[in-house]
């Protein structure tokens, strides 16, 4: 929207689905203005390795997946120039509907941010920017403040939902792999079924359990990015992922006999 052309890298060839810090300082160029990185599944990517690859560029963390979860001991949204979190209804931390949040330490920053927010304007009827109506309404904010005092309870709950899972599929499927150095909410569990994904999916889906493909279609295969991307090398791990993988049903409060029961379907 603001004219830029997106560079597109592979991810880490390790069940994290994080992007790969080494493929992107391949792909850096004087033009390169910012590094957008995803926490995806529920974990943060590297962000101290890309601010150290490429001092000086704006870092803008994807965290809406991952608010909750930490690197190295910082928090997700903090760790980067600006960090951008959802409180849509699937993310780890939702409301009810539509909603989200950004975390700066940059008051210049924070300040235009808020004008974006509401049509352009830091005060009524004077616009200093061009902007958008995406205010979070006052329900969807009182949501998330009634449940944010049990988040880290729900959090702990996850984890060891997680840990059942990696014990019982670890010699039948390619369980979610959680980077040294990271904690992870596990916003999904997400597995690598490789080319017996859609075998599994069918048992599972035969036996009344629901599943789901998050991702079927990498980003720049999408239309709206026909001939306004470039790529850089192969995307071939990521094209790989989007063929393989399948996330099974979570959430904190799923039973370990439920689990059981899920994962003696996908064992077959």
């Amino acid at each position: 929207m603001v004219g830029a052309t997106p560079m597109f890298v592979d991810i880490r060839d390790d069940n994290s689905y994080l992007i790969d810090p080494d493929r992107v300082a391949a792909a850096l160029s004087p033009r390169t203005r910012a590094i957008l990185p995803v926490g995806l599944f529920g974990q943060m990517p590297e962000l101290e390795r890309l601010a150290a690859i490429a001092p000086g560029i704006p870092i803008i963390e994807d965290a809406a997946q991952s608010f909750g979860a930490t690197r190295l001991g910082r928090a997700s949204g903090t760790a980067s120039t600006i960090g951008c979190t959802s409180f849509f209804p699937s993310k780890p931390l939702g409301c009810f509907g539509d909603g989200g949040a950004l975390f700066t330490d940059d008051d210049s920053l924070a300040a235009t941010a808020r004008a974006i927010r509401s049509h352009g304007g830091a005060q009524r009827h004077h616009h200093t920017v061009i902007g958008t109506n995406v205010r979070m309404d006052t329900l969807q904010a009182a949501i998330v403040l009634a449940k944010l005092p049990d988040y880290d309870a729900e959090i702990a709950l996850r984890r060891s939902a997680a840990a059942r899972y990696d014990r019982l599929l670890a010699d039948v499927v390619g369980t979610p792999a959680v980077l040294p150095g990271n904690t992870s909410v596990h916003a999904q569990y997400t597995v690598r079924c490789g080319a017996r994904r859609d075998v599994i999916a069918g048992r599972l889906q035969q036996a009344g359990i629901p599943t789901a493909i998050y991702y079927p279609k990498p980003v720049h295969h999408q239309p709206a990015f026909a001939g306004r991307c470039r790529i850089s090398g192969s995307l071939a791990i990521a094209e790989a992922a989007c063929a393989e993988v399948l996330s099974l049903p979570f959430h904190p409060w799923v039973e370990e006999g439920e689990q059981r029961r899920i994962c003696e379907v996908v064992r077959g």
